[in-house]
Formats: C-alpha cells, sequence, structure tokens
C-alpha cells in the first residue's frame, strides 16, 4: 500500500509540474500582451473591454452549471450520463450566450458608450464556442490526461499572445483585443475536441446523472456567491470612496492573489480527481491533502510574509512611489492571505466528497460575514475595509471554514488544527526575526530585501523541523525527488 500510494503521489508531483508549466506560460504570454498592447492602443480601448468584462466574467463562472466538477468527481460515468450533460451544457451556453447578448444595449446605456453594444454581442459569441467544451475538458482531467491539457493551454495562450499584437499592429482598435480571445478560444475548443475521445450521442437522464446536475447547480450557486463576496469590496470603495482609493485597493489585493492563485490553480486540478477517486481510503486520502497543502504552505507563506513586513519598499520598487500609500492595505490582506493559502483549499474537499450542498451553503454564510466587514471598515476608507476583512477572517471565517470542511469526510476539523498549527508557529517565529531586522535596519534596500526573503524562509523552515510530521514530510519529499 505504501508503495502505490507513493507511486500516485509521485504521478500527482509530475502531473502538478505539468500544469504549473503550462499555467507559468500563459502568465507570461498574458503580462506581455498586457505591457505591449498597452503601448499600442488608447486607454479608452481597453475601458470598453473592462466595461464588458464584469458581465462575462460572471457568465464564465455558471456557464456550465457546474457540470465540469460533476463529471471530475465521478470517478466513472456511463455514455449516456455524459451525453445526457454534454447537451445540458450546450443548452445552457446557448442560453447564457443569449443573455449576455440580450444585455448588451443596457449595458451600452449603463455606461453611456454606444461601443459596448457590439462587443457584448461579440463575447456572447465566444460564450456559445467554449460551452460545449465542458464534457470533453472534464473527461480529460478526471482520466488525468494532464499532458494534453497541456499541450492545449500552451497553444490557446500562444495563440492569444501572437494574434492580440498582430491585431494590435494592424488595427490600433479595442477590436484587437476582442481577436485575441476569439482566437485563444477557438485554438482551445479544437485542441480540446482533438484531444478528447468523447463524442456526443443522444442523451438519457438516469437518477444518477439528475444528482450529478444538483452538484453542479450547487457548485455553481457557491461560485456566484463568491463572485458577489469578493467583489463587493470593489463596489464599496469605488462607490463611496473614490477611483484612487479603490485604483490603490485593487492593485494591493491583486499583487497578494497571485501567489495564492498560481499554486492553488495546478495543485487543485491534479488533486480534485484523484482525491475524488481515492476517498473511500480515508488515510490515503487524508496524507494526500494534508502533505499537498503543507508543501503550498511551506512554499507560500514565508515570501508572503517578507512581502508583509518589508511592503512599502516593495510597492515602490514595483510599482513606483505613488503607489506606496497602498502599502498598509497590502499589509493588512496579506495578513489574511497567510491562512488563505490553506483554507483556500478547503473547496477540494467539498468537491472531491461531492458536497456541493455543503459548499454552496458555506459560501452563502461566508459571503454574508464577508459583505458585512467591508460595510463595517468603510468609514476608516480602503485600510478600514482591509483591516476589517482580515480581522472577520482570524474571528469568524476560519472556524466556520474549518468546521464545515470537517464536519464530513475523511479530513476531521481537529486534523486541519493540527495541520495549521505547526506552519502558524513558524510564521509567528519567522515574523518576529524579520520585524526585528527590519527595525534595525529601517529603510530596505532592494538588496537588503532579497536577503530577508531568503532569511524569512530559512527561519520559517527552521521552526517548522522542531515538528516530527513536518520533518517527515520533507524527508519523503527530497526521497521522491532523489529517485527522479
Amino acid at each position: 500500500m505504501e508503495q502505490v500510494d507513493t507511486n500516485s503521489k509521485s504521478r500527482a508531483a509530475k502531473n502538478i509540474v505539468v500544469t504549473g508549466t503550462a499555467q507559468a506560460w500563459r502568465f507570461v504570454t498574458g503580462f506581455l500582451l498586457t505591457v505591449i498592447t498597452t503601448r499600442l492602443l488608447k486607454p479608452s480601448d481597453f475601458g470598453i473591454l473592462a466595461m464588458v468584462a464584469t458581465a462575462t466574467a460572471l457568465i464564465g463562472l455558471v456557464k456550465d452549471l457546474g457540470i465540469t466538477q460533476a463529471i471530475i468527481q465521478r470517478s466513472t460515468t456511463t455514455p449516456s450520463q455524459l451525453n445526457s450533460l454534454f447537451w445540458v451544457s450546450v443548452l445552457a451556453s446557448a442560453g447564457f450566450a443569449l443573455i449576455l447578448a440580450g444585455s448588451a444595449p443596457l449595458l451600452a446605456s449603463f455606461y453611456d458608450e454606444p461601443r459596448v453594444e457590439l462587443v457584448t454581442i461579440a463575447f456572447g459569441l465566444l460564450v456559445l464556442l467554449s460551452g460545449p467544451q465542458a464534457v470533453p475538458t472534464a473527461v480529460l482531467t478526471r482520466d488525468s490526461h494532464f499532458n494534453q491539457l497541456a499541450i492545449v493551454d500552451i497553444a490557446s495562450a500562444t495563440i492569444t499572445f501572437a494574434l492580440g499584437i498582430i491585431c494590435a499592429i494592424l488595427w490600433q482598435s479595442y477590436w484587437a483585443l476582442y481577436a485575441s480571445a476569439a482566437g485563444g478560444t477557438i485554438v482551445s475548443a479544437a485542441g480540446i475536441w482533438l484531444a478528447a475521445r468523447y463524442r456526443p450521442g443522444l442523451p438519457k437522464f438516469d437518477p444518477s446523472t439528475l444528482q450529478m446536475l444538483r452538484f453542479g447547480w450547487h457548485v455553481s450557486g457557491f461560485n456566484l456567491v463568491n463572485y458577489f463576496s469578493r467583489n463587493s469590496d470593489n463596489i464599496l470603495i469605488g462607490r463611496f470612496l473614490g477611483s484612487d482609493q479603490l485604483g490603490l485597493y485593487d492593485r494591493a489585493y491583486r499583487l497578494l492573489l497571485f501567489p495564492i492563485g498560481q499554486l492553488n490553480g495546478p495543485i487543485g486540478q491534479v488533486l480534485v480527481p484523484l482525491m475524488s477517486r481515492i476517498q473511500s481510503d480515508a488515510a490515503r486520502y487524508r496524507s494526500t491533502y494534508t502533505e499537498a497543502v503543507s508543501l503550498m504552505m511551506l512554499t507560500a507563506q514565508p515570501g508572503i510574509l517578507c512581502a508583509v513586513i518589508c511592503a512599502p519598499e516593495l510597492l515602490e520598487l514595483l510599482f513606483g512611489a505613488q503607489w506606496v500609500s497602498a502599502a498598509p492595505m497590502f499589509q493588512w490582506l496579506g495578513i489574511a492571505g497567510l491562512h488563505q493559502v490553506m483554507t483556500s483549499t478547503t473547496g477540494w474537499l467539498f468537491l472531491s466528497q461531492g458536497r456541493g450542498a455543503d459548499l454552496f451553503r458555506l459560501g452563502t454564510y461566508s459571503s454574508v460575514i464577508t459583505v458585512a466587514s467591508f460595510l463595517a471598515g468603510l468609514k476608516w476608507g480602503a485600510v478600514g475595509v482591509a483591516a476589517s476583512y482580515t480581522i472577520t477572517n482570524y474571528v469568524a471565517l476560519i472556524p466556520l471554514i474549518w468546521l464545515a470542511a470537517g464536519r464530513r469526510g475523511p479530513v476531521s476539523s481537529r486534523d486541519l488544527v493540527n495541520l495549521a498549527a505547526p506552519h502558524a508557529v513558524a510564521i509567528l517565529g519567522a515574523g518576529v526575526a524579520l520585524e526585528i531586522i527590519r527595525h534595525v535596519l529601517g529603510t530596505v534596500t532592494p538588496i537588503q530585501m532579497l536577503a530577508l526573503f531568503f532569511l524569512s524562509y530559512l527561519a520559517y523552515l527552521s521552526v517548522i523541523l522542531l515538528f516530527e510530521t513536518k520533518r517527515e514530510l520533507l524527508w519523503r519529499g527530497a526521497r521522491m525527488f532523489s529517485k527522479k
């Protein structure tokens, strides 16, 4: 059993590397595309796309009705079940495409920008095109065909980049940005269908199919309420505090979100289908989850901690002196980010165990608490919003999430506490060391910041090694790496 478990974790590690490589390529090409097109196009071109982005992002969260996750969660599905889910996803994407296109005149009127109308209709066509990908993508993910998915992702990102640059040079219009998105969507759709062996047939609904649809609807419901709670801070700050405060807050939030998203995305894509298949083996399931999350915290938390402590110098180095006033917001949000490295992964437990209804309820409760924290902090400005959100996270959201996640399944609430406790001690130890040095240095130069970054990892690792479970984890990881 130990050998089988080791082999499965080794395959998972390889799949994470493959998926992470594709995501890294998408990030690099996306960053370069943003820089180059910003120089070629006018600010108003990006403004028009931004006006459409809120509606398209919302549609993108719910357009497949959670069918992708419903298929991934099942170890096996019958052809008739896949056919039924496929045609439901096609009808759903067609419906959402019509809704988006129908909202075009309203969006144009709301923004008082006639050009928004045609662009919104054009994005509706992309929703219609991407919808049928849900089932074949889910099948490839569930069956661990991550090499094929990575190739498709890299090809799509490359076409998006190349087409965006070429069209921006030729057209110098916001339509270049649309053409870039359209090219990537078309390549992705074609690649998925070439890689997948699935071909749709006639639907036949059975009780299991309906159960999968209910699970998917609950996942979509969670995505919906989570979307509103995650964006309500921007809405409130923009409405009551103005664009300057919103700009500072947005940059601070996005800079913090980057390392968490880069870890959570590729690892979750690999682990959720694996955990779905092994959930009957409680010990194996528990060790797979806890070890993956431990490694994520080891990777991300020392870096976030150093960024929080050196926030003024970091923001000035990356964005310029005009962004230093965002440092207090970044520091408060960074303190919340230290625990979100772990709590953001609890969704894997709900999804892999098929607990869609529990996930939706948790999302609803968490959204109400989150929005209330934003409202409570609004009177103290954007810094108050960030501070209120962070305090609420530690006082209310962490206990709520851990209790809900550990209420059922192989990973209990006690397991989550035991998982987090050594890392919390390591954060405190490394934080004290960095704060003492930071106080002695005063203003931190870029070279000194780099030294503090390495010191943060060294101090954190020194404390973690005091715990036997973490020593064993690092030792197993080192042995696994040495065998490759």
